[in-house]
């Protein structure tokens, strides 16, 4: 890269980095001005009432005066951003770079600048699916979006989805569980990535080659307004979206949406009629050529990985019964035991294991998704390598 692509390129990241300029003013800047050198240097010097008088005639609206001082302090200290990101490990993306991710280009206002934490190639890689729902969703659709992701991570696909507490904490945890690579989409600043309580979720997901990416500088609050913006990221990148659980106002429905309009395959879970936890979901596959998500087997097919799907059919079929008891958790464990005696019912299931009845229902649904157990009537059985002697 020549000097002079070099400054553009930091102009580039000193001028989408001022709040205020958003997508929109950045792309009619840098075009009435020949590029963001150019932008900058026109203001070079100038005070707030100056600039407010220089761009105002190249945008839509008249630029706010705390815009113009914003751009009055960057152009002061055009680098300051760059330090920053520099003091945190981080590294930036714009469509001036060979790598910058080619699907956000179909956006029609493609970000100027994608800000990253970790694996920048993880952006890249063959297959990438979002997995999004409720940030108060159910224990079995917990378990469903752990399922997903892993069966995912199994076909060698990395996870994308949004940080926020419930089905995408569920979603990006279980693929480092899995020893799989996830995408986190964030609506803020990389200084705090989303909620407090996906502090160490961030430490594993970078720790397993996974990424966090976003639009805001370092140093940028989340707002309503920035997780819309998040949303259209998650599904641009991602060549299907799978959604979980969703009410009827739910930012998962935004992402499904934008998926539909960007031509991506949308996977939506259903759930019972009258459920609030998935009214969207049952919307989404009525009013939209959304999918039913039925089943994690038939996920793989429609996502089209059944080659991979294959080979851990194949897999699944050598593990021996106590393998897999050791790969399953205390409440699991103690249901798969039960099972392997005989069917049982799911009052049955609760008094011979002792364990409380949500406990013991989540312990069930996981198996069931699985594929570990199946049901028969009103009672269930051991399956897969849970059935073998």
């Amino acid at each position: 890269m020549t000097s002079d692509a070099r400054q553009e390129r930091a102009a580039w990241i000193a001028l989408a980095s001022i709040d205020g300029v958003g997508e929109l003013r950045f792309h009619q800047l840098i075009g009435a001005f020949g590029g963001a050198t150019g932008v900058l240097e026109a203001v070079h010097g100038c005070s707030p009432k100056s600039i407010v008088n220089r761009l105002t005639p190249h945008l839509t609206a008249t630029l706010p005066m705390p815009v113009a001082e914003k751009i009055q302090a960057a152009v002061a200290d055009p680098g300051r951003v760059q330090r920053r990101m520099d003091q945190l490990g981080m590294w930036s993306l714009t469509p001036l770079d060979a790598d910058y991710p080619p699907e956000l280009l179909e956006l029609e206002l493609a970000p100027p600048v994608i800000f990253g934490l970790g694996a920048r190639d993880v952006l890249h890689a063959v297959r990438r699916v979002a997995v999004v729902g409720t940030r108060r969703p159910t224990l079995a659709g917990r378990a469903l979006a752990a399922s997903v992701a892993r069966r995912l991570v199994d076909c060698r696909a990395v996870v994308v989805s949004g940080l926020a507490i419930g089905i995408d904490g569920a979603a990006h945890a279980a693929t480092v569980e899995a020893d799989g690579r996830t995408v986190a989409v964030i609506g803020g600043g990389h200084a705090n990535p989303g909620p407090r309580a996906h502090h160490r979720l961030v430490e594993a997901i970078l720790a397993t080659g996974g990424a966090l990416i976003g639009e805001l500088p370092p140093d940028g609050s989340a707002s309503r307004g920035t997780f819309p913006r998040r949303n259209r990221i998650i599904s641009v990148l991602s060549q299907a979206t799978v959604v979980i659980e969703a009410p009827v106002r739910s930012g998962a429905l935004i992402t499904a949406r934008h998926a539909l309009e960007q031509g991506r395959l949308v996977l939506a879970a259903p759930g019972r009629p009258g459920d609030r936890a998935t009214a969207g979901c049952l919307a989404l596959l009525r009013e939209t050529p959304a999918r039913p998500l039925v089943g994690v087997d038939e996920m793989v097919v429609d996502l089209d990985f059944d080659d991979v799907a294959q080979q851990r059919t194949a897999t699944a079929r050598t593990l021996s019964a106590d393998t897999a008891l050791d790969l399953l958790g205390p409440a699991e464990r103690a249901v798969a035991l039960r099972l392997r005696r005989g069917p049982a019912s799911a009052d049955a299931l609760i008094a011979d294991t002792g364990l409380p009845p949500a406990v013991a229902s989540g312990a069930i649904t996981l198996l069931l998704l699985r594929g570990w157990a199946q049901a028969l009537g009103p009672s269930y059985l051991a399956a897969g390598p849970l059935a073998g002697r």
